[in-house]
């Protein structure tokens, strides 16, 4: 009698809430689909090397935008036609929209060029389909001969030719003919 008692208390106190069910069935949104350890992508135009990315961790996402998330130290590398290297990315982090062909690098963000100008900054796109790098973010870009601090930042990916919004800073206005 006892046991009957047990397994009908049992019995009446389980039940299956739907709802409860569909969300433990379902798996989220925010799970990665795959995920990348210790990842290196070329990209190449017509066989030539265009932009190499090393990353520690790539989780790859199919319902969520960003579609790709790069965690734990990202680099890319862009080259020039002759598969010299003008300028280096890195971040601590960067989530790029396949779509679109954006990439959104953030944390401790640098660019340095390969004359050794370097860009400081928390956040800085890359839009692959524009070919250029910008923020709206505060930045920092120090030379051999300048710190130039400013809020906003356009460049091509090289780093040659670029453009600072709301600028101040050291520089150097000394003849160059002396």
């Amino acid at each position: 009698m006892r046991l009957l008692f047990i397994l009908s208390v049992a019995f009446y106190s389980c039940s299956n809430d739907p709802k409860a069910l569909k969300e433990f069935i379902q798996p989220e949104n925010n799970i990665p689909i795959e995920k990348i350890e210790s990842a290196r992508i070329l990209h190449t135009e017509n066989g030539v090397l265009k932009v190499e990315i090393i990353a520690k961790t790539i989780n790859r996402f199919k319902e969520v935008q960003p579609q790709l998330l790069f965690s734990n130290g990202i680099e890319v590398i862009f080259y020039a036609d002759s598969a010299r290297i003008t300028s280096v990315l890195k971040a601590n982090n960067a989530s790029v929209n396949e779509v679109d062909n954006i990439m959104i690098a953030s944390e401790s963000v640098v660019l340095t060029s390969s004359d050794g100008k370097r860009l400081e900054t928390d956040e800085l796109i890359w839009d692959e389909n524009k070919n250029k790098v910008y923020t709206d973010e505060k930045v920092f870009v120090i030379t051999s001969k300048e710190v130039i601090e400013g809020k906003g930042f356009t460049s091509n990916p090289d780093f040659t030719e670029y453009s600072i919004s709301k600028i101040h800073g050291i520089f150097n206005f000394e003849n160059p003919t002396n």
